[in-house]
This record gives structure tokens, C-alpha cells and sequence, in this order.
């Protein structure tokens, strides 16, 4: 059996992210909420962190995915609420998901009883810390779905076990290679009963998206590279976990 001390994990998380103090009065103003246009009365939601492009271009992405089985997104603008274009080098943006909740608490068209957390590289691991922000009257997430996350620190994880976590990551993500990031990523779902990890065949950084390119940090440059069939196996995996959970069907 897996041994989880989430005491130990969450001061870590803690101390790696501190306190943005992101007020929901502000918040409001950097959220695009899209809810499917359906009959039902309440819908399971999808909370999106930016990678650090500071984009949303991967949140619409699958927001019209999501949509088709009546799932509102939440895009958050990670970048936009602190008055910046990129997230290079911003670690606390995980803290932006209890602000972003607050402020849709009382929106009667989303079941907050039920959601998710999604998250793109630097907002990946923004995912994997977002456990650490929400308060005791906030319920927390079924899910997260961590996209090549992880960086210098390593890839801690903030969720108990009421929270199923997925990382997903290529086995050709050099970012991954980087400092030894992706096998840091597989040793915290080894240690931990709530989370599994998806190594994904023949992906790059980025394969759920429509870019090839690369981008340059840290000294070194990354490749991305988009892949439907790896794209496909993360579809397939997501939904198995919603149908199971949610119970949902295609509109």
C-alpha cells in the first residue's frame, strides 16, 4: 500500500506557494465561464489553469469538448488577474481556484459538488497545489487532470484522498527530461493512493493542442508537438472517470 502523509504535503505546498491574497472581488473580472446551452438544471464543472504562455487557447480547446456532455468550463486568466502577459516563473497561481470558486458559489447553473481541476505545464502543476487554497467551507474537487507538470521543486500534491488525481505526460517530453521532472511527477502518484500516472506514447510537451514549435526556459529549448492518438487515450481516460463519477452522456 501507498504511505501519504498529506500533513507533510500540504505545508510543503504551502511554503512552495505562499499567499497570492487574490480577492474574489477581482477574480470576477478575470474568469470566462461557458456553460452549455441544454436544459439541465445543473451542471458538473471544469476549472482551468493557463500554462505560462498566460493563454487560454488549450482551456478552449476543451471546453468544446466538455461542452458536449454538459460540462460548464471556468477558464481562469492566471495571467490577466495579476496584470501580466506570461507566468514565467509565477508559482502561486493554484491559490487562484478558491478565489475563482467564491465567486460562482451562488451561480444556480453549476454543481460545485462536482469538479474538476485542469491544468497546462506550469498550470499543471498550478492543479497539482490548488487543494492548498480552498477553505473548509469549500468543497473539494473529484478530480485532476494534471497535463506535464512539474518543475525544479518537483511535483508535489495538495489533494486528499477524496480527490482522484491524474498526471498525464509523453515519454518524449523533454521537458519531462529536465532535471528528471516527469520521473518526479510518477514517483508522487506511486506514493500516492489518490493518483495515477499516464505516460503517453510518442508525445511531446503540448500534445493536446494544435502548435508545433518549441519555447525556450531555463537555458534549454523545448519542443511541442501536438498528437491525436495521445490526445485520444487522455479523452478516453477523462470520460471513463466523469461517466463513473457524474454519470454523464453525450448531448
Amino acid at each position: 500500500m501507498k504511505i501519504v502523509n498529506y500533513s507533510i504535503t500540504l505545508l510543503i505546498i504551502f511554503v512552495l506557494s505562499g499567499c497570492n491574497g487574490i480577492k474574489p472581488e477581482i477574480m470576477k473580472n478575470h474568469l470566462t465561464v461557458k456553460i452549455p446551452n441544454d436544459n439541465q438544471e445543473k451542471h458538473p464543472v471544469v476549472f482551468f489553469f493557463q500554462s505560462s504562455g498566460g493563454s487560454n487557447t488549450l482551456a478552449h480547446k476543451w471546453a468544446e469538448w466538455f461542452e458536449q456532455y454538459g460540462i460548464v468550463s471556468v477558464l481562469i486568466d492566471n495571467a490577466g488577474v495579476r496584470n501580466l502577459d506570461k507566468l514565467y516563473g509565477v508559482n502561486d497561481t493554484g491559490n487562484d481556484l478558491s478565489p475563482a470558486f467564491e465567486v460562482l458559489k451562488n451561480n444556480p447553473k453549476l454543481d460545485l459538488n462536482h469538479y474538476a481541476v485542469m491544468g497546462f505545464s506550469i498550470g499543471g502543476t498550478a492543479s497539482l497545489h490548488s487543494a492548498s487554497s480552498l477553505s473548509s467551507k469549500q468543497t473539494k474537487p473529484d478530480f485532476v487532470f494534471s497535463f506535464y507538470p512539474g518543475n525544479s521543486k518537483g511535483c508535489p500534491n495538495s489533494h486528499d484522498e477524496k480527490t482522484r488525481v491524474h498526471v498525464f505526460y509523453g515519454e518524449l517530453d523533454d521537458w519531462g527530461t529536465y532535471k528528471n521532472i516527469r520521473n518526479s511527477c510518477k514517483s508522487m502518484t506511486d506514493w500516492n493512493d489518490n493518483a495515477t500516472f499516464h505516460l503517453l506514447k510518442n508525445a511531446h510537451h503540448g500534445y493536446d493542442g494544435d502548435w508545433s514549435g518549441n519555447f525556450d526556459c531555463c537555458g534549454n529549448t523545448f519542443a511541442i508537438e501536438p498528437n491525436e492518438k495521445a490526445l485520444d487515450k487522455t479523452k478516453e481516460i477523462i470520460l471513463k472517470a466523469m461517466k463513473e463519477k457524474w454519470n454523464i452522456k453525450k448531448r
